[in-house]
Protein backbone atom coordinates (compact mmCIF):
# COMPACT_ATOMS: atom_id res chain seq x y z
CA UNK A 1 0.00 0.00 0.00
CA UNK A 2 1.50 3.42 -0.85
CA UNK A 3 1.88 6.19 2.29
CA UNK A 4 -1.35 8.01 2.60
CA UNK A 5 -0.73 11.54 3.14
CA UNK A 6 -2.94 13.03 5.65
CA UNK A 7 -3.81 16.57 6.52
CA UNK A 8 -5.58 17.07 10.03
CA UNK A 9 -7.87 20.29 10.44
CA UNK A 10 -9.12 21.31 13.90
CA UNK A 11 -8.43 24.42 16.08
CA UNK A 12 -8.44 22.39 19.40
CA UNK A 13 -4.57 22.31 19.34
CA UNK A 14 -4.30 19.41 21.94
CA UNK A 15 -6.42 17.23 20.23
CA UNK A 16 -4.99 18.05 16.67
CA UNK A 17 -1.72 17.30 17.83
CA UNK A 18 -2.65 14.02 19.64
CA UNK A 19 -4.27 13.02 16.36
CA UNK A 20 -0.73 13.46 14.66
CA UNK A 21 1.10 11.75 17.18
CA UNK A 22 -1.59 8.99 17.19
CA UNK A 23 -1.57 8.74 13.60
CA UNK A 24 1.67 9.72 12.43
CA UNK A 25 2.92 6.41 14.54
CA UNK A 26 1.43 4.28 11.97
CA UNK A 27 2.93 2.44 9.07
CA UNK A 28 2.26 3.84 5.64
CA UNK A 29 0.65 7.32 7.57
CA UNK A 30 2.50 10.19 6.59
CA UNK A 31 1.02 13.70 8.52
CA UNK A 32 1.61 16.49 6.21
CA UNK A 33 0.54 19.32 8.77
CA UNK A 34 -1.72 20.68 11.06
CA UNK A 35 -4.00 23.66 10.48
CA UNK A 36 -6.83 25.18 12.83
CA UNK A 37 -9.41 26.17 9.98
CA UNK A 38 -11.07 25.99 7.14
CA UNK A 39 -9.22 28.45 4.61
CA UNK A 40 -6.12 26.90 6.13
CA UNK A 41 -6.88 23.48 4.74
CA UNK A 42 -7.47 24.81 1.49
CA UNK A 43 -4.40 26.47 1.01
CA UNK A 44 -2.40 24.27 2.31
CA UNK A 45 -4.25 21.59 -0.18
CA UNK A 46 -3.62 23.53 -2.95
CA UNK A 47 -0.41 24.11 -2.34
CA UNK A 48 0.66 20.25 -1.21
CA UNK A 49 -0.72 16.77 -2.30
CA UNK A 50 -2.92 15.73 0.49
CA UNK A 51 -4.65 12.31 -0.14
CA UNK A 52 -6.98 12.07 2.97
CA UNK A 53 -7.86 15.39 4.98
CA UNK A 54 -9.43 14.92 8.68
CA UNK A 55 -11.56 17.92 9.59
CA UNK A 56 -13.13 18.93 12.80
CA UNK A 57 -17.11 20.54 11.66
CA UNK A 58 -16.52 23.44 14.01
CA UNK A 59 -13.35 25.86 13.18
CA UNK A 60 -13.69 29.31 12.78
CA UNK A 61 -13.21 31.43 9.98
CA UNK A 62 -14.65 28.64 7.31
CA UNK A 63 -16.05 25.52 8.95
CA UNK A 64 -15.10 22.05 8.35
CA UNK A 65 -17.88 21.48 6.25
CA UNK A 66 -17.91 25.07 3.98
CA UNK A 67 -14.37 23.84 3.50
CA UNK A 68 -15.76 20.80 2.09
CA UNK A 69 -18.25 22.24 0.00
CA UNK A 70 -15.60 24.55 -1.38
CA UNK A 71 -13.18 21.27 -2.23
CA UNK A 72 -16.05 19.58 -3.85
CA UNK A 73 -16.26 22.46 -5.79
CA UNK A 74 -12.80 22.58 -6.87
CA UNK A 75 -13.12 18.92 -8.15
CA UNK A 76 -9.69 18.45 -5.83
CA UNK A 77 -8.65 14.92 -5.73
CA UNK A 78 -8.26 15.05 -1.77
CA UNK A 79 -10.47 12.38 0.26
CA UNK A 80 -12.69 13.99 3.21
CA UNK A 81 -13.10 12.93 6.61
CA UNK A 82 -15.33 14.70 9.31
CA UNK A 83 -13.97 13.53 12.34
CA UNK A 84 -16.73 15.44 15.08
CA UNK A 85 -18.37 14.76 18.61
CA UNK A 86 -21.71 16.22 16.53
CA UNK A 87 -24.76 13.50 16.31
CA UNK A 88 -27.07 16.44 14.61
CA UNK A 89 -28.89 15.34 12.28
CA UNK A 90 -28.91 18.28 10.12
CA UNK A 91 -24.94 18.41 10.09
CA UNK A 92 -24.85 14.73 8.78
CA UNK A 93 -27.27 15.98 6.19
CA UNK A 94 -24.93 18.96 5.49
CA UNK A 95 -21.79 16.68 5.59
CA UNK A 96 -23.35 14.97 2.66
CA UNK A 97 -24.49 17.50 0.36
CA UNK A 98 -20.98 18.55 0.93
CA UNK A 99 -20.08 15.55 -0.66
CA UNK A 100 -17.52 14.17 2.32
CA UNK A 101 -16.16 10.73 1.60
CA UNK A 102 -16.39 10.11 5.72
CA UNK A 103 -17.94 10.69 9.16
CA UNK A 104 -16.50 9.69 11.82
CA UNK A 105 -16.98 10.27 15.70
CA UNK A 106 -14.01 11.91 17.78
CA UNK A 107 -15.34 8.97 20.23
CA UNK A 108 -13.50 6.32 17.17
CA UNK A 109 -10.78 4.06 18.85
CA UNK A 110 -7.64 3.76 16.30
CA UNK A 111 -8.52 1.30 14.85
CA UNK A 112 -11.74 2.91 13.23
CA UNK A 113 -10.20 6.01 12.82
CA UNK A 114 -7.45 3.75 10.74
CA UNK A 115 -9.64 1.76 9.11
CA UNK A 116 -11.72 4.74 7.74
CA UNK A 117 -8.84 6.47 6.32
CA UNK A 118 -7.94 3.42 4.72
CA UNK A 119 -11.34 2.86 3.19
CA UNK A 120 -11.63 6.80 2.07
CA UNK A 121 -8.33 6.58 0.63
CA UNK A 122 -9.47 3.24 -1.23
CA UNK A 123 -11.86 5.38 -2.96
CA UNK A 124 -14.97 4.19 -0.37
CA UNK A 125 -16.70 5.90 1.70
CA UNK A 126 -16.35 5.26 5.26
CA UNK A 127 -19.15 6.29 8.17
CA UNK A 128 -19.01 5.16 11.53
CA UNK A 129 -22.28 3.16 13.32
CA UNK A 130 -23.64 6.11 15.23
CA UNK A 131 -24.01 7.86 12.05
CA UNK A 132 -25.17 5.08 9.89
CA UNK A 133 -28.31 4.42 12.45
CA UNK A 134 -28.89 8.37 12.09
CA UNK A 135 -28.86 7.84 8.83
CA UNK A 136 -31.76 5.32 8.90
CA UNK A 137 -33.97 7.52 10.45
CA UNK A 138 -33.41 10.70 7.96
CA UNK A 139 -35.90 11.06 5.62
CA UNK A 140 -34.94 11.78 1.50
CA UNK A 141 -32.09 13.42 2.92
CA UNK A 142 -31.04 15.82 -0.50
CA UNK A 143 -28.18 16.92 -2.34
CA UNK A 144 -27.35 19.42 -4.86
CA UNK A 145 -27.23 16.17 -7.53
CA UNK A 146 -30.28 14.38 -6.04
CA UNK A 147 -31.34 12.00 -3.20
CA UNK A 148 -28.42 10.80 -1.04
CA UNK A 149 -30.17 7.31 0.68
CA UNK A 150 -28.70 5.06 3.00
CA UNK A 151 -27.84 2.82 0.21
CA UNK A 152 -25.39 5.49 -1.17
CA UNK A 153 -23.16 4.35 1.83
CA UNK A 154 -23.47 1.29 3.02
CA UNK A 155 -21.96 -1.57 1.03
CA UNK A 156 -25.55 -2.99 0.03
CA UNK A 157 -27.47 -2.40 -3.12
CA UNK A 158 -31.45 -0.82 -2.24
CA UNK A 159 -32.46 -4.64 -3.55
CA UNK A 160 -30.32 -6.35 -0.92
CA UNK A 161 -31.63 -4.35 1.32
CA UNK A 162 -35.37 -4.72 0.65
CA UNK A 163 -34.25 -8.64 0.92
CA UNK A 164 -32.55 -8.23 4.17
CA UNK A 165 -35.74 -7.14 5.54
CA UNK A 166 -37.60 -9.78 4.08
CA UNK A 167 -35.38 -12.59 5.38
CA UNK A 168 -35.51 -11.21 8.41
CA UNK A 169 -39.33 -11.66 8.70
CA UNK A 170 -38.60 -14.90 7.96
CA UNK A 171 -39.61 -15.54 4.30
CA UNK A 172 -39.02 -18.06 2.42
CA UNK A 173 -37.29 -17.78 -1.20
CA UNK A 174 -40.47 -17.77 -2.98
CA UNK A 175 -41.90 -16.20 -1.00
CA UNK A 176 -39.71 -12.89 -1.38
CA UNK A 177 -39.27 -13.56 -4.81
CA UNK A 178 -43.33 -13.04 -5.08
CA UNK A 179 -42.68 -9.61 -2.88
CA UNK A 180 -40.69 -8.53 -5.33
CA UNK A 181 -41.90 -10.06 -8.72
CA UNK A 182 -38.44 -11.94 -9.28
CA UNK A 183 -37.50 -15.15 -9.22
CA UNK A 184 -36.98 -17.49 -6.05
CA UNK A 185 -33.64 -18.17 -8.41
CA UNK A 186 -32.12 -14.70 -8.23
CA UNK A 187 -33.65 -14.11 -4.31
CA UNK A 188 -31.09 -17.19 -3.81
CA UNK A 189 -28.48 -15.12 -5.78
CA UNK A 190 -29.03 -11.88 -3.63
CA UNK A 191 -29.09 -14.34 -0.39
CA UNK A 192 -25.91 -15.74 -1.06
CA UNK A 193 -24.08 -12.22 -2.06
CA UNK A 194 -25.62 -10.65 1.17
CA UNK A 195 -23.98 -13.00 3.24
CA UNK A 196 -20.67 -12.66 1.19
CA UNK A 197 -20.95 -9.25 1.65
CA UNK A 198 -21.16 -8.90 5.49
CA UNK A 199 -19.01 -12.12 6.47
CA UNK A 200 -21.79 -14.02 8.00
CA UNK A 201 -23.42 -17.18 6.81
CA UNK A 202 -27.03 -17.83 7.89
CA UNK A 203 -30.29 -15.65 7.75
CA UNK A 204 -29.32 -15.05 11.59
CA UNK A 205 -26.42 -13.83 11.41
CA UNK A 206 -27.74 -11.30 8.47
CA UNK A 207 -30.33 -10.47 11.07
CA UNK A 208 -27.76 -9.40 13.48
CA UNK A 209 -25.41 -7.61 11.34
CA UNK A 210 -29.08 -5.27 10.01
CA UNK A 211 -29.86 -5.01 14.02
CA UNK A 212 -26.35 -3.52 14.26
CA UNK A 213 -26.27 -1.16 11.44
CA UNK A 214 -30.02 0.23 12.32
CA UNK A 215 -31.72 -0.98 8.87
CA UNK A 216 -34.06 -3.88 10.69
CA UNK A 217 -35.96 -3.50 13.81
CA UNK A 218 -35.51 -6.72 16.30
CA UNK A 219 -38.27 -9.26 16.37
Amino acid sequence: MPTIKILIADDHHLIAESLSMLLGSVDKFEILGVVNNGWQAISFIENNNVDVVLADIHMPLLNGLEMAMKLKEATTSTRIIMLTMSEEAHHIREALQAGVHGYVMKSAEKPELIKAIKTVFGGEKYFSEKIIKKLAEIEDVQSPNGKVRIEDIMPLTKREIEILRLIVEDLSNIEIGEHLHISSTTVETHRRNLMKKVGVSSAIGLMRWGLKHGLVEGV
